[in-house]
């Protein structure tokens, strides 16, 4: 499996998981320049899930004046409007023309200079198709759009809202927000045990990832939030060959505090080194330190979808506030089920760790590069990435089985589920 982290790449998967490097001008540019927007009273658009990330639809609006529909990933997290390399062409923003688009009855328009050429690749894939195959994504919505109006994000309903600042009378609980003003992303205070740290709102992404210096730190204190070490299911979110999710811890906090919201058995993955042990003692958590640039204060991780989607969750950028109103009780079994972490290549699964508990692998017979073909007859050859963790999630004591292959040989294992 390959393991190199050219500065474009590290750059893009900053951009997709889920903030981007500074600026499209480069790792040091200025922040995003602001977009402009109709005046509409409320627009509400329908949301649906790839990977379990939300999309809506947007409408751009061609060289030729022509209507292009695409999806967009919401994401929270990035700063900057990032288009397939396709549509950045096609939309002429390479020659200077700015982008014009519409969220439903709203119109936008964003300088040509803040909106990003591609999403980076991964040995040779696109990472919007890495992300969200066999579904299209071609475009990310970012906070600097969102930041322009009041939000609301409603799991339940599939809507995506937004208003103007200040018109907005949420029910619920309200957590104040610190919000960047150039990128418009938004951080709040958690409290987890005897410590605070500050992390990114992101629906966007579909689990929560925390500095893996910082899960260390709460672990030399809680040792008994330990869960495993590599990540599974939706923890496994970003299923590239990279020591984030390798070489990751995965723990469960009793409770995590948002001012007087209480979030109970939150599951987080600690993340591993990126450029291995020896490389991030040299140079610090390089993603990290890239991924919370554009960000107000700095930060120890995001809150994802594992949270965010138990919630109708309103966000007055303007105010500085959030509030949040629970739909749905918290999983504190959202991971449970086979563990092993996954690398996806073109249309395959391959394994890149059996997850080990106190050093003791969690699943017997598989070995890291196994082709997993199945789980239980079900095929993964071109399934999206929410197929496989579904396939692989069960509950403790469960038994999955496991069709793959070993060097061109077929093998088949049977594996117990486990808690996480």
């Amino acid at each position: 499996m390959s393991r190199r982290y050219p500065r474009p790449f590290v750059c893009g998967l900053a951009a997709l998981l889920p903030v981007a490097c500074a600026a499209p001008t480069g790792l040091d540019g200025p922040a995003a320049a602001p977009s402009s927007a109709s005046e509409v009273a409320t627009t509400r658009v329908q949301i649906v899930y790839g990977s379990q990330r939300p999309l809506v639809e947007l409408v751009f609006t061609g060289a030729d004046g022509r209507d292009r529909r695409v999806l967009a990933w919401v994401n929270m997290g990035a700063p900057t409007i990032v288009l397939s390399k396709t549509l950045y062409r096609e939309l002429g923003v390479g020659a200077g023309r700015d982008l014009a688009f519409r969220i439903g009855a709203i119109g936008i328009t964003v300088p040509a200079a803040s909106v990003t050429d591609g999403p980076g690749e991964l040995d040779g894939r696109d990472l919007f198709d890495l992300l969200f195959a066999p579904r299209r994504v071609e475009a990310v919505l970012p906070a600097s759009v969102l930041r322009r109006f009041a939000i609301v994000l409603d799991p339940a309903a599939r809507t995506l809202t937004l208003a103007p600042p200040g018109t907005l009378k949420p029910a619920g609980i309200p957590v104040p927000i610190r919000v960047d003003p150039a990128s418009g992303i938004a951080t709040v205070e958690a409290q987890m045990g005897e410590t605070a740290l500050p992390l990114v709102l992101d629906a966007g992404a579909p689990y929560t990832w925390l500095r893996g210096s910082a899960v260390a730190g709460l672990l030399r204190l809680h040792p008994e939030w330990h869960r495993a070490d590599g990540a599974v299911g939706r923890s496994n979110l970003a299923m590239a060959d990279l020591g984030l999710e390798r070489d990751g811890t995965l723990v469960r906090l009793p409770d995590v505090t948002l001012g007087d919201l209480v979030l109970p058995a939150v599951g987080a993955l600690g993340t591993g080194p990126m450029l291995r042990r020896v490389g991030d003692a040299l140079v610090g958590e390089l993603f990290w330190d890239l991924w919370q640039k554009p960000a107000p204060v700095p930060v120890a991780g995001w809150l994802g979808g594992n949270v965010l989607s138990d919630f109708r969750l309103t966000i007055d950028y303007t105010a500085g506030l959030s509030t949040w109103q629970r739909q749905r009780p918290t999983d504190p079994h959202d991971l449970d089920g086979i563990g092993l972490t996954l690398v996806r290549y073109g249309d395959d699964y391959r394994v890149s760790r059996v997850a080990d508990r106190n050093g003791q692998p969690l699943v017997a017979g598989v070995e890291p590069g196994d082709r997993l073909v199945a789980v239980d007859g079900r095929p993964l050859r071109g399934a999206a990435s929410e197929f496989a963790w579904d396939a692989l999630r069960g509950r403790p004591g469960t038994l999955r089985r496991l069709d793959l292959e070993r060097d061109g040989r077929p093998l088949q294992v049977e594996a117990p589920a486990v808690e996480f």
